[in-house]
């Protein structure tokens, strides 16, 4: 049974001795900074209010790193003014400079509503010629708006970006 332990505790010293020098690696590397500006169509789920299609301007970077931020101006159009918010990105998976997933969360305001939000979604993007890709983006936000009119707009969306 002695030895079972120590076996286990030398392949768990050998994985995170691994680990830790991948990640120096990493770092002495350094990312660049990278991010998209993407503008596109949105197609509202629900809390539609009486509409689904509208428009998507969404901006991001990260700077030298996985983390970064987020800004974007979701489900407006010429009836609408759309929700604004800003937040974090995480890219949670990349193959540069082809593919690249990100994981959003975001707090912001309905400015027809004139209601704050939270929510958070998941973002692809394909690279196909040079910086010009497509992203392909859900989410879900809820809009906190007294008890009557707190809703919950589901979301998604095509974009156009240019990434770097």
């Amino acid at each position: 049974m002695r030895h079972g332990v120590t076996r286990l505790a030398l392949l768990a010293l050998v994985v995170l001795g691994g680990r830790a020098t991948a990640r120096a690696d990493d770092l002495a590397e350094g990312r660049p900074l990278h991010g998209s500006l993407g503008i596109g169509g949105a197609f509202v789920l629900t809390g539609d209010t009486g509409d689904r299609n509208r428009y998507d301007l969404v901006a991001d970077v990260e700077p030298w790193s996985r983390y970064g931020a987020i800004a974007a101006w979701r489900g407006f159009d010429s009836h609408h003014d759309g929700l604004a918010m800003a937040g974090l990105v995480f890219e949670a998976a990349a193959s540069r400079p082809r593919l690249v997933v990100d994981l959003l969360a975001e707090v912001g305001a309905d400015l027809d509503a004139r209601a704050p939000l939270v929510g958070g979604g998941l973002r692809g993007t394909l690279t196909i010629v040079g910086p010009l890709g497509l992203a392909f983006e859900s989410g879900a936000y809820l809009v906190i708006d007294g008890v009557a009119d707190t809703r919950l707009q589901l979301q998604t969306n095509a974009l156009v970006v240019v990434r770097w």
